[in-house]
């Protein structure tokens, strides 16, 4: 998804990716993620990757840490992504940590 032309269109809303398409997420990903109601990569987007796995844990679909590492590179940098293991050994991982245990502390009893 380098392409400018693909970004272009994407950014226009001419183009609309499915979960899929993201980098990390495939066919059962996208399985996951709509059982949360998240049926579209601009979903995914707009609720955001520690959201959406505080979701996925609480519903009991997922508690890997490796869901989290998928999700968080699938949306950055947009639209292009960043593979999952990048990410859990990058910078950001940390402030994932504490964003997860920020929702974890709102919400009783899912740890």
């Amino acid at each position: 998804m380098r392409n400018s032309k693909v970004r272009a269109r994407i950014a226009a809303g001419k183009l609309k990716l499915r979960v899929r398409d993201l980098r990390n997420l495939g066919a059962r990903s996208e399985q996951m993620l709509a059982q949360i109601g998240v049926h579209s990569a601009q979903e995914l987007r707009r609720r955001g990757a520690v959201r959406v796995f505080f979701e996925l844990k609480r519903a009991g679909i997922s508690s890997s840490l490796n869901m989290l590492w998928a999700l968080a590179g699938a949306l950055e940098p947009w639209p292009e992504g960043q593979h999952w293991r990048e990410v859990s050994r990058g910078d950001a991982r940390l402030s994932l940590l504490l964003a997860l245990d920020d929702y974890e502390r709102r919400v009783p009893g899912v740890r």
